[in-house]
């Protein structure tokens, strides 16, 4: 019988690389960067370490960047694939959402509903993606078939505003576990119950969502127009209220969207806007679930430094945050991990796998599935000291690195 070997990710980049025609100096050319790069890549010796450079690398071998990543992962053990095994009936779910409701199903009352809705987005702040991909199906279900029997009016606006933000749960598992085709489509079934929800402020975090499709595929400057149309759509940002929440939210990704595209100075003006939003608003003040406040501001200033690959200021920088009691783990555990790559980028192998195993610990699902938390611990794995040996296998037999 013959064995075959799991395709490394360098292996992955050669592979791809040939099938599109270039050769090394040519690959490396189109990236801005030496045929011994590209070799280092393709060797395993170096990393593609983040958002952008992968995205890069998509848009120049003409494939989308889950083809140059390898996600969705291979979860390795039955209580991680949990998760997985749920896309299927995501899937069956959001195909549905022009038919009939699928019957039998006797919907609960709008509130139980609501109530229902609000246990889903607990699970999705606590990065528990498995259960909430086992609990978003049945609940969007429920939910269509309510919408389905109301009469037009105030009550079905209010149930096309549960289903958006169902889908939206829906969404975060797609997204989170590497399905990015299911989470377009996902995206696009909250937009749709948006606009019949008469909450103009659920169409805007649908363009939240969308400009991922448009990271995906390299249009850093169509995200950027998309996120600054929906932030004139939400107007005057100086109120206090809701409305400013998510003005502030579309600023930070805005922020991440500059970043990526590596106009720092930008991205910078992003963060110093939705500070002082933030700053007037305070931590309560989230009632779109987008974690607006100042520290998550001040967590989207370390994302901003790791992604312009300055190590000293986003270390600097993770130093200072101080997160409040019951931050969500989804916000907390991606932190760690971009603290994680501003130690790498800075030289502190120690800190940065103490960060990684603090990310994992706090939100598994959300590391073990992140394509950047997996070439963090790559590239430590590669500087191994032997006082980390023992610690870095541990993580990287769980996240099924070789």
């Amino acid at each position: 019988m013959v064995i075959h070997e799991p395709e490394t990710d360098g292996g992955r980049i050669r592979r791809l690389r040939k099938r599109a025609g270039l050769t090394q100096a040519e690959f490396g050319q189109h990236m801005g960067r030496s045929q011994g790069w590209v070799s280092g890549i393709e060797n395993g010796d170096l990393e593609l370490d983040s958002v952008t450079l992968i995205v890069r690398a998509a848009s120049v071998l003409k494939v989308h960047p889950n083809e140059v990543t390898g996600r969705p992962y291979d979860p390795g053990t039955p209580a991680e694939d949990r998760g997985h095994q749920a896309i299927s009936a995501i899937r069956r779910v959001v195909s549905r959402h022009d038919l009939p409701p699928d019957w039998p199903v006797d919907p609960r009352p709008a509130g139980e509903l609501e109530a229902a809705l609000a246990q889903l987005t607990t699970l999705r702040m606590a990065a528990r993606y498995a259960d909430l991909g086992e609990g978003a199906p049945d609940l969007i279900r429920e939910i269509r078939a309510a919408a389905y029997l109301a009469a037009p009016g105030p009550q079905s606006e209010r149930l096309h505003g549960l289903l958006a933000r169902a889908y939206r749960e829906a969404d975060t598992v797609a997204h989170e576990l590497g399905y990015d085709d299911l989470s377009t489509i996902t995206t696009e079934r909250f937009r749709a119950a948006a606009e019949r929800s008469a909450d103009p402020c659920l169409s805007v975090v649908f363009d939240y969502l969308r400009v991922r499709d448009l990271w995906a595929v390299d249009l850093w400057p169509d995200a950027l127009g998309v996120l600054d149309g929906a932030l004139g759509a939400v107007g005057d940002p100086s109120r206090v209220d809701a409305r400013a929440s998510v003005w502030g939210s579309l600023q930070l990704r805005a922020a991440i969207t500059a970043a990526l595209s590596c106009n720092e100075t930008e991205a910078w003006q992003r963060i110093a806007l939705a500070a002082e939003t933030a700053e007037r608003l305070g931590e309560n003040c989230d009632p779109y679930h987008l974690c607006f406040g100042p520290a998550n501001v001040a967590i989207h200033g370390v994302a901003v430094a790791v992604e312009v690959r300055d190590g000293a200021r986003a270390v600097q920088l993770a130093s200072e945050v101080r997160l409040p009691a019951g931050f969500p783990a989804s916000r907390r555990g991606r932190f760690h991990v971009d603290a994680a790559r501003g130690w790498i980028y800075y030289g502190g192998y120690e800190q940065a796998l103490n960060e990684i195993e603090r990310a994992e610990r706090i939100a598994p699902l959300l590391v073990r599935n992140n394509p950047v938390a997996k070439a963090a611990v790559r590239s430590l794995l590669s500087h191994e000291r032997r006082s980390q040996r023992e610690r870095l296998r541990r993580i990287a037999g769980r996240m099924h690195l070789s």
